[in-house]
């Protein structure tokens, strides 16, 4: 799916319920209200890492490896950890994560490069030492193929089909699991919808690598898991305020990733189901890098999701009022990428 990603924000004012913002604006922004809306990632982060903090030739610090060893791959601020073949590799890596919640997502970016042979990239899931669930990658030059599989209680394949991957760009893997309903994603794409699952609590992961050619690699440039995102209006209700990682922009930048289709909408819904609820939207970053930038940053965040939900959700822009803190009130430690990933954020608050 072709989707311009530009986004211009703009001053928003309130005329008689309107907004000011050119309809030029609108334009240039991903649509959000045409965007199938089918994956939100996790609300609160379990484990994360994108290897940014990692020295070359050190071992993975968050994960436990076993097998063939990893290298740490570098281009200029990307960073990702690269398993490569010559004949015949299989290698394990298993995140720092002593359990899973019931409702729970996970998320990978991961470049292949597959010029003949065959690449296999496995999540497996364990219980007390068991494998309970598995997700399979089966990938060739040309073709791949995925499969959900249940262990436990019984061995089960849960469905499988073919998939059409771009192996020239990055692939991102989801995973999302919640109330006994399995559903996996490729770049944003539903593949696969099993309900009607049941699985023992989680105590284990691992994600499993095996090639079998030569100049084969798998490298995974980051990896979160968390648990489900809880309902907008529901929480707003209760709480009074609502964090959202499911808001996503291009780095170091305003522009809103299609990726956040998901989110936006749930906030328009609550929105709509409360005419008098107006919200102050909050953006927040992590502590890399110049702190002015950041607070400017998160101040133009901040007023992009209100330029969104006005322009193209037909939300009074003046229910909504924007403030940018940058990394003033982080609520985890910027000295991992687990607590930076935290910091990055937008938050809603009932006014």
């Amino acid at each position: 799916m072709a989707i311009k990603r530009g986004l211009i924000v703009c001053a928003v004012m309130a005329i008689g319920g309107m907004t000011g913002i050119p309809a030029s604006a609108a334009a240039q922004q991903p649509q959000f209200t045409t965007l199938r809306a089918e994956f939100l990632p996790g609300e609160r982060t379990i484990f994360y890492d994108d290897f940014t903090d990692m020295s070359a030739g050190a071992a993975p610090s968050r994960f436990r490896t076993r097998g063939a060893a990893p290298e740490l791959g570098a281009a200029g601020a990307l960073r990702q950890l690269t398993y490569t073949s010559s004949g015949s590799l299989n290698g394990s890596l298993f995140p720092n994560l002593t359990a899973l919640p019931r409702n729970f997502t996970y998320e990978a970016e991961v470049k292949l490069e597959v010029p003949r042979g065959i690449a296999r990239i496995y999540l497996v899931l364990y219980s007390s030492e068991r494998e309970a669930a598995a997700w399979y990658f089966f990938v060739r030059t040309g073709s791949a193929e995925m499969m959900l599989t249940r262990k436990i209680p019984r061995p089960e394949e849960l469905g499988r089909r073919p998939i059409t991957m771009d192996l020239s760009q990055p692939v991102r893997l989801a995973l999302w699991i919640q109330d006994g309903r399995l559903r996996a994603f490729v770049n944003g794409e539903k593949q696969l919808d099993i309900n009607q699952v049941e699985l023992p609590a989680i105590d284990k992961v691992e994600l499993r690598t095996d090639l079998a050619g030569a100049g084969l690699s798998v490298s995974y440039r980051s990896v979160r898991f968390a648990e489900s995102a809880p309902d907008f209006s529901q929480v707003i209700a209760a709480s009074g305020r609502y964090v959202s990682h499911g808001i996503l922009f291009d780095t170091g930048s305003d522009q809103l990733k299609p990726e956040s289709a998901t989110a936006l909408q749930a906030v328009a819904r609550g929105l709509d189901a409360n005419p008098n609820l107006r919200l102050l939207i909050e953006g927040h970053t992590d502590a890399v890098g110049d702190a002015a930038h950041n607070l400017d940053l998160s101040r133009r965040r901040a007023e992009a999701v209100k330029t969104v939900l006005a322009t193209q959700f037909n939300v009074d822009a003046a229910r909504l009022t924007t403030v940018g803190l940058g990394s003033t009130r982080p609520i985890d430690s910027n000295d991992t990428p687990q607590g930076r990933a935290q910091n990055r954020r937008v938050e809603f608050v009932r006014q």
